[in-house]
């Protein structure tokens, strides 16, 4: 290569005094003129010198300009996707969590089956456009029957939706089994002699908790509806009464969309009720999804080896307002757990792999000074990246950045790389092992989302403190974007 270039500067300046030469020369002969020393100097040295010269400024430029790195891209502005970004609340306890996955049914199983991270197998059905298996995270044994008959038969929902469904009826009775439970007792009736007669007078019945049932925006609003009536029903049969919850059918595009909903319910305070129980379910595990994600481009297989690859699962969390009327929590789930509030932030579409992990990386330890955290006390940062290299890349490198005392190749798990696709349900799947983890081994835990296209996502837990005051997060400004060039 160097003589290559010795060879090319050379041409170059042969060329350059060849031309200048011919050039004075052909000129004084046309015109008869007698050209003086000087002016022989100047045309045949100090002219073609002087060409040379600006041919290697200009280049100088030009390769420094190449060699310039492009600007890192800035991470969105977090006002623009948290609510109150520049105030500090106090931790929510998270209460219970469960989770119905292809890698277990539980909070503490899914964890224990994380650490030897399995990989999904071939679906025994499912085909892509070349005829060819394809990789599918699915719940074995999966038993649809219930769901189909507690649906109006003129819904006829595809069987993916019957499987979301049927993997969140097991989520939903135990996350209700634990808010009829936990809520306070009602206020026993008083007996008053009138006219003398005796009467009870029960006190009004006041709605204490928020049912949120978030459901694919891509399924018909008619099924959406019958899955709110289920669900009513579902929780009438856990001996909640109804009339001290309000249960509403969200529907979701994504996780970005369930993230900024933790992140308004974490600021809400007393603006809201004090009890929240989250749900979420979705499949892709069939064939009208599997199309979908086809002509999205987004399928793994053979013309895309950087895909998604299907898969599913249910998951739910149950968060109380500090100082909320309850019973013991550890009754139920053991000590409650604080979960401090959500934090966000975007980067450009075009971002580079090293600009993503240096905004998820300052997301990190922007949730560890405002939950008053040391990285070194972290034992376990969950995230949901996948097989695919970036997410991977992006989720260890800022793991390892963020807390350098971890372990990333035991303590940074990936939920996708196990599970698949599992769209709107990932976050709160995320929230119920991170507080699971918390909950059994007594050490802060954290979450990171880096799967969610450009939004990133992080949420600190630690085990709750007993003083309210203790609970307040470290005030910070929290509005100001990541510093991606530093």
């Amino acid at each position: 290569m160097k003589l290559a270039g010795f060879w090319r500067t050379g041409l170059v300046v042969v060329v350059v005094f060849a031309v200048v030469w011919l050039c004075a020369i052909l000129y004084w002969r046309t015109t008869g003129a007698a050209p003086s020393g000087g002016q022989m100097l100047i045309w045949l040295a100090v002219v073609p010198l002087g060409l040379l010269a600006g041919f290697w400024a200009v280049g100088r430029v030009r390769a420094a300009r190449r060699r310039e790195p492009a600007a890192a891209p800035s991470a969105a502005p977090a006002e623009a996707l948290e609510s109150d970004a520049d105030l500090a609340h106090p931790p929510l306890d998270c209460l219970a969590g469960a989770v119905r996955l292809p890698c277990g049914s539980s909070p503490d199983a899914v964890l224990a089956a994380l650490e030897d991270a399995p990989r999904p197998g071939l679906h025994p059905s499912l085909r892509d456009r070349d005829g060819l298996p394809l990789f599918a995270a699915m719940v074995a044994e999966l038993e649809t029957g219930a769901a189909a008959d507690a649906l109006p038969q003129s819904l006829r929902p595809d069987p993916e939706q019957l499987r979301a469904l049927a993997l969140l009826e097991s989520v939903a009775l135990e996350l209700f089994d634990a808010l009829a439970t936990l809520l306070p007792p009602l206020p026993v009736a008083e007996e008053r002699v009138v006219a003398g007669l005796r009467r009870r007078e029960s006190g009004d019945v006041v709605e204490v908790a928020r049912v949120l049932a978030l459901l694919p925006a891509a399924w018909p609003a008619a099924l959406r509806q019958a899955s709110d009536g289920w669900l009513r029903q579902l929780a009438r049969d856990a001996g909640l009464d109804t009339r001290r919850i309000v249960l509403e059918a969200i529907p979701v595009q994504g996780p970005a969309d369930v993230w900024r909903l933790l992140d308004r319910i974490g600021t809400a305070g007393a603006g809201g009720l004090p009890w929240q129980l989250l749900l979420a379910c979705d499949s892709t595990v069939g064939e009208r999804s599997v199309a979908a994600l086809a002509a999205a481009g987004r399928l793994m297989g053979g013309r895309r080896a950087e895909g998604v690859f299907p898969g599913e699962g249910a998951a739910g969390i149950l968060l109380r307002q500090p100082g909320s009327d309850a019973s013991d929590a550890s009754d139920v789930a053991g000590p409650a757990v604080a979960m401090h509030r959500v934090r966000l932030c975007a980067v450009e579409p075009d971002a580079s792999a090293r600009a993503a992990a240096r905004a998820s990386t300052a997301l990190l330890e922007r949730a560890l000074r405002a939950a008053s955290l040391e990285p070194d006390a972290v034992a376990l940062l969950l995230s949901d990246a996948d097989q695919r290299p970036g997410p991977a890349v992006e989720a260890g490198a800022a793991a390892a950045a963020a807390c350098p005392e971890l372990d990333v190749s035991r303590q940074a798990p990936a939920l996708g790389t196990s599970c698949g696709l599992l769209g709107h349900v990932a976050p709160l799947a995320l929230l119920a092992l991170a507080a699971a983890q918390v909950r059994a081994g007594g050490r802060p835990a954290m979450a990171l989302a880096v799967a969610a296209g450009r939004e990133r996502a992080a949420v600190a837990f630690a085990p709750a403190r007993d003083s309210a005051a203790d609970d307040i997060s470290s005030p910070e400004v929290s509005g100001q974007a990541p510093d991606l060039a530093a």
